[in-house]
């Protein structure tokens, strides 16, 4: 079992949590519990939840946010997930997140060929890894300062930034700064 903080947010005791790993190691991952628990995690950004129910069952996971707030999750193979739309979904997408289970976090060939092929659709994508988040914005959706760093100087991922991986620590530091600020609030 991965040891998760702030259980509660997701409405999880600890033997439900050990449940849900095992679940996972077990690759039983079209478990609705399973799912539920990857959905909800989604649902409130708590990527740590995502990234290590991924690395438990050592698949890659996919989540896509539509522009309702859908949620989808889909498995890949240790080494690929594809990024695919249920039918059903709206774009544009607000967010597509996969992992690299025990890996860095990192836009790999298939990586970059989702993005370039999502570049008119897709807001912002997360490569969850074993250092922690990096993330990419699409200027077709937000205005970015001229300075940002694009995965490529030309073509379609031209329009995709190219951020620093956020550490898992300081992720989690700012997941307990946002739950004291919610608090306060």
């Amino acid at each position: 079992m991965i040891e998760i903080p702030n259980l509660e947010q997701l409405g999880l005791t600890q033997n439900e949590w050990f449940d849900v790993c095992q679940l996972a190691k077990n690759r039983e991952i079209e478990s609705p519990v399973l799912l539920d628990v990857q959905r909800t995690a989604s649902s409130l950004n708590r990527w740590d939840v995502v990234y290590s129910l991924s690395l438990l069952a050592g698949l890659e996971t996919s989540v896509l946010i539509d522009c309702e707030d859908n949620i989808s999750i889909d498995w890949g193979d240790p080494g690929r997930v594809i990024l695919k739309a249920p039918h059903g979904f709206m774009a544009p997408f607000k967010l597509w997140v996969h992992t690299h289970p025990g890996f860095t976090a990192y836009w790999s060939s298939t990586d970059t060929n989702s993005l370039a092929l999502g570049s008119t659709i897709i807001e912002t994508a997360l490569v969850l890894g074993a250092p922690g988040i990096k993330k990419s914005r699409n200027s077709e959706f937000c205005v970015l300062e001229e300075n940002n760093k694009k995965i490529s100087q030309s073509g379609p991922l031209n329009q995709w930034t190219d951020e620093e991986i956020i550490g898992w620590k300081q992720w989690y530091q700012s997941l307990q700064d946002n739950t004291v600020m919610e608090k306060i609030v």
